[in-house]
C-alpha cells in the first residue's frame, strides 16, 4: 500500500507542511541543472517545490535579485556581482504557529550559473536566523536571505549577453525549536515558474502533487545589457 503523508507536526505546533515552509528560505540552486532556462527575461518571482518524505510538501512564492556591475562589460572584461539577495514571505497562519518555535535557524548550500561569462558558476554558502513577531499581519511574514545583500565575486565576459542563473535545486539544513526540542533536517526544494498547474492548492503553502523535473527552471536573477 502506499505510504500516506502525516501532516506536519512540529515542536508542539500543528500546521500541514509547516516543516516544509521553513525549508523554502532559500533560492540558491544547487548543482541541478533544468532545461528550461531563459537567460533573457528576468524570472521575478516564482515558486518552490519542497518534497518530503514525512512531512506535507510546500509550494512557496519567492523573489531573488543580484546585479552586475558595470552592467555591460565588453567580452574579456571583468564585472562583479553583487547585490545578490532572496525575499521570502510566509502566509499568516504558517507564520502565527513558527512563532512560538522561533527563532528559527539554517544553512543553505547552492550554485549560481553564469551565462557568457567566465567562471560559470559559484558556490553559494548562507545562514540565516528568522525571528517571527507573536503577532503576524495578514500579509504575512516577509524576511531575507541572507539579511543584507552580498557579493557573488569577480567574473570575465566571454559574450556580450551575461546572464546569473539559480540552479534548480538546492540544499538546506534546518534547525527548528531549542534545546531537547530542537530538530534539524535537511531538505531539498526545486523551482518552478509561477501558475504552474500543480500548485493551485486550497491552502496557499500545501502542493497538490509533485510536478515533473522537465518543468523545473533556473530562475534569472540579474542580466547584463
Amino acid at each position: 500500500m502506499p505510504r500516506r503523508r502525516r501532516a506536519g507536526v512540529l515542536a508542539g505546533a500543528f500546521v500541514p507542511g509547516t516543516l516544509l515552509v521553513v525549508g523554502a528560505l532559500a533560492v540558491a540552486g544547487s548543482g541541478a541543472t533544468s532545461p528550461k532556462s531563459a537567460p533573457r527575461v528576468l524570472t521575478g518571482a516564482y515558486q518552490l517545490y519542497c518534497p518530503d518524505p514525512v512531512e506535507t510538501p510546500i509550494v512557496l512564492h519567492v523573489r531573488a535579485w543580484a546585479t552586475i556591475s558595470p552592467d555591460a562589460p565588453a567580452p574579456g572584461h571583468r564585472f562583479e556581482v553583487a547585490g545578490f539577495q532572496t525575499e521570502v514571505t510566509f502566509p499568516q497562519g504558517v507564520a502565527s504557529a513558527l512563532a512560538q518555535m522561533s527563532p528559527i535557524t539554517g544553512n543553505v548550500r547552492g550554485t549560481v550559473r553564469l551565462v557568457g561569462a567566465s567562471p560559470t558558476t559559484r558556490d553559494v554558502a548562507e545562514s540565516f536566523v528568522a525571528s517571527i513577531p507573536a503577532a503576524v499581519p495578514a500579509a504575512g511574514f516577509n524576511f531575507w536571505v541572507p539579511p543584507r545583500p552580498v557579493g557573488l565575486g569577480v567574473f570575465t565576459a566571454d559574450a556580450r549577453s551575461i546572464a546569473v542563473e539559480e540552479a534548480s535545486r538546492f540544499r538546506l539544513t534546518l534547525e527548528v525549536g531549542q534545546g531537547s526540542q530542537a530538530q534539524t533536517r535537511i531538505l531539498a526544494c526545486t523551482a518552478f515558474a509561477n501558475d504552474t498547474l500543480d500548485f493551485q492548492p486550497a491552502q496557499p503553502w500545501v502542493g497538490t502533487q509533485e510536478p515533473p523535473f522537465a518543468d523545473a527552471i533556473t530562475p534569472v536573477i540579474a542580466l547584463g545589457r
